[in-house]
């Protein structure tokens, strides 16, 4: 069985989301969404938990206690991780235990703007660099993890990044790692959460990260 696991804030597409996600796969499948908007959205075919804890790291960790996959996948709840990527995640979970949706290798595309793709690849150099990851969109949100990596490793997420600190993890349990090109395409609607605060956050955690703290 596959989970889905999407946190999501005031995300206005989310039924949207859902839709397409149903449509797309045909393998027995959960959509659990992690929400923790001021008010909790009605979406019909999924299932909706609210938030305790905060922060995206916190989300999936909330959302896997509650999901049955053996297979976990985690996307983005704005739109901007496509349906119909998501076979191509799932279809290398047979070889692979975890496997990023990149927008970075051969076949990958982003419609990001310029300063942001700038910025998002400065931070996955940082990482590669400090952490030594092998995986060129190390901190892509769109993942799909076999229940087996979350069941080894102990996660202590500080904020957004939890499939970076996964990859960094995995390694020394010798968990196979893949990345499989990814369209990401513009955000239709809603506000990106991203700004200079957030990036400080992504360096100082990825100096936590290599500093064990």
């Amino acid at each position: 069985m596959i989970s889905i696991l999407i946190p999501t804030k005031d995300e206005p597409l989310i039924q949207d989301l859902v839709n397409k996600i149903n449509n797309v796969l045909k393998e027995k499948h959960e959509i659990i969404i992690i929400d923790k908007s001021s008010v909790t959205p009605k979406v019909r075919n999924a299932k909706i938990i609210k938030q305790k804890s905060d922060g995206l790291g916190n989300a999936i960790l909330e959302g896997l206690k509650d999901s049955k996959g053996d297979i976990i996948i985690t996307m983005d709840g704005d739109g901007s991780h496509r349906p119909e990527d998501l076979h191509k995640l799932i279809e290398k979970t047979n070889e692979f235990d975890i496997v990023i949706g990149s927008k970075y290798i051969k076949g990958g595309k982003t419609e990001d703007k310029a300063y942001r793709i700038l910025i998002s690849k400065i931070y996955c150099s940082f990482a590669s660099l400090v952490l030594g990851l092998n995986i060129k969109d190390n901190m892509s949100g769109f993942a799909a993890i076999r229940r087996d990596v979350y069941n080894k490793i102990s996660l202590r997420p500080k904020g957004f990044k939890i499939n970076t600190e996964i990859l960094y993890k995995a390694k020394k349990f010798g968990f196979k790692c893949t990345e499989v090109p990814i369209i990401f395409p513009k955000r239709k609607k809603g506000k990106s959460k991203g700004n200079i605060k957030q990036g400080l956050r992504t360096i100082k955690f990825i100096l936590e990260l290599r500093l064990g703290r």
